[in-house]
């Protein structure tokens, strides 16, 4: 419901602007207010997909922005959708959050396993994923056919 009505909000702000003026801004994307500038500008936008990276002899998935296969993305609590459900199973599989619900929705009990990981990882432990959580994190393990390994293993910078 939250994303349908930022969808509505964001297109009613576009109808608007199109007659205000002739000059066109780059899309920022609204930040929420639990997170800070900071992590913020340390990204290069909002996580929307993900994508298999092969290491040696296996696969791990990782959120990304789609359009610029950029790695260097922030997930909040309000994010839904496959990418979402990338970093619950992350978090569920790697001993982060064994009862979390891998729903695809990012909502409270998904922020507080990822502050927990964020703690257990030694970084900010804020409960939003960004550039420093990916870094930090151990991540599954999986054959390039499919399947788990059953191991968790750090991210490739």
């Amino acid at each position: 419901m939250r994303r349908f009505l930022a969808t509505v909000v964001a297109s009613a702000a576009v109808l608007v602007g199109l007659g205000a003026s002739t000059t066109t801004a780059a899309a920022v994307p609204s930040v929420p207010p639990t997170v800070s500038p900071a992590v913020a500008a340390s990204a290069d936008g909002w996580c929307d997909s993900w994508k298999k990276l092969s290491v040696g002899s296996y696969v791990l998935h990782q959120p990304m922005i789609k359009a610029t296969g950029s790695r260097n993305c922030l997930l909040a609590e309000g994010a839904s959708g496959s990418v979402v459900r990338i970093l619950q199973l992350t978090l569920k599989q790697c001993n982060y959050a064994s009862g979390l619900v891998v729903d695809g929705d990012f909502g409270p009990r998904t922020k507080k396993a990822l502050a927990y990981a964020q703690y257990k990882r030694g970084v900010d432990d804020d409960g939003v994923y960004g550039p420093n959580t990916r870094k930090a994190l151990l991540w599954p393990v999986y054959y390039p056919n499919g399947g788990t390994v059953g191991t968790c293993r750090p991210s490739p910078s």
